[in-house]
């Protein structure tokens, strides 16, 4: 079954996230399927200048979409959107295909900001989302499954205004998806968080998409977005652009090599097609004499490493997202 949500043109948007719903079906069929799909979304504030123009996405179960785009390109606007927590014109449609669940119960939306009532333990702020969205009767079970799966079981009684800002952050994407919902999407979940709270998240969400869920999220480095995602989205000028699969992209970049002396004009960086050593080899005889190995020693300069780097999403992103 297909759940629709039009967004008809200049019209107010309706919150589709207020219709109640029971969870009855497993994502473990969900894989390769498109449970959430954007056509032609358009998003504006209230007197506002248009924010999205032309939106199209879809989310496919067993996957992870990284959304790529500038500060201010809109990111966290789209989100909203998605969900229905933004106020203001929307135009364009979103379709839902879950097996009949109601929106509430589909998606899971982690927002930037924290939202969590500071003076209960992490244990009530957990248990309040579980029994509001699955009832006293499934409550339980989830509360301690999800304070398992991200490591809250000895903070569990501590009330949120003690905790540190990393474990806010924790708590807050633990409570965001208590009621295990079939799509989840995360707004810059990293935020705050230490190596080891950064990789339990990386960890989830690879279980996530392992069990069937779609997931879309965003962050603020491309790191993360490399660590997090299958897919990638790109969102510029109120526009997206489908990228592909996260491993064809990076494939498509090139490696290079850096070498640095100890003076900085004695630095240089190569561009290489394949990164085999006989194309090392090729390319340190294309650099220039005056800057050549041999006339670092006769000037009394030293090379102080060579790195020979691998493709990543940091520089594909600066290019792509543009100035």
């Amino acid at each position: 079954m297909t759940d629709k949500i039009t967004f008809p043109e200049e019209t107010a948007f309706q919150d589709p996230i207020k219709t109640p719903g029971r969870l009855r079906q497993s994502m473990g069929s969900a894989h390769g399927t498109a449970l959430l799909s954007a056509e032609r979304l358009s998003f504006a504030f209230p007197q506002g200048t248009p924010v999205l123009r032309d939106v199209s996405l879809c989310l496919k179960g067993g996957t992870s979409v990284g959304l790529l785009g500038a500060n201010g390109a809109g990111k966290t606007t789209l989100l909203g959107a998605l969900t229905g927590t933004v106020r203001g014109t929307t135009g364009g449609s979103v379709r839902l295909d879950v097996g009949g669940l109601h929106a509430r119960r589909a998606i899971g939306f982690a927002t930037q900001a924290i939202a969590l009532y500071p003076v209960l333990t992490v244990e009530e702020n957990v248990g309040h989302l579980a029994r509001l969205l699955l009832g006293r009767g499934e409550a339980k079970a989830a509360i301690e499954r999800t304070l398992e799966e991200f490591a809250l079981g000895s903070i569990a009684r501590m009330r949120v205004h003690h905790l540190s800002g990393g474990q806010r952050r924790l708590v807050h994407l633990a409570a965001s998806f208590v009621h295990a919902p079939p799509i989840r999407l995360l707004d810059e979940p990293t935020v705050a968080l230490d190596f080891e709270a950064r990789q339990l998240v990386v960890r989830r969400v690879r279980a996530w998409r392992e069990e069937g869920a779609a997931v879309l999220v965003t962050a603020h480095y491309p790191e993360d977005i490399e660590e997090l995602s299958t897919e990638l989205v790109l969102l510029r000028d109120g526009k997206t652009r489908d990228l592909g699969e996260l491993g064809t992209v990076l494939s498509n970049q090139a490696r290079t090599l850096s070498l640095r002396g100890a003076r900085p004009e004695a630095s240089w960086e190569l561009t290489l097609a394949t990164g085999t050593m006989e194309e090392v080899r090729s390319k340190l005889g294309e650099v220039p004499s005056d800057v050549h190995l041999s006339e670092l020693r006769l000037s009394g300069n030293r090379l102080r490493d060579i790195l020979l780097r691998d493709p990543s999403l940091s520089a594909f992103a600066r290019e792509a997202e543009g100035p």
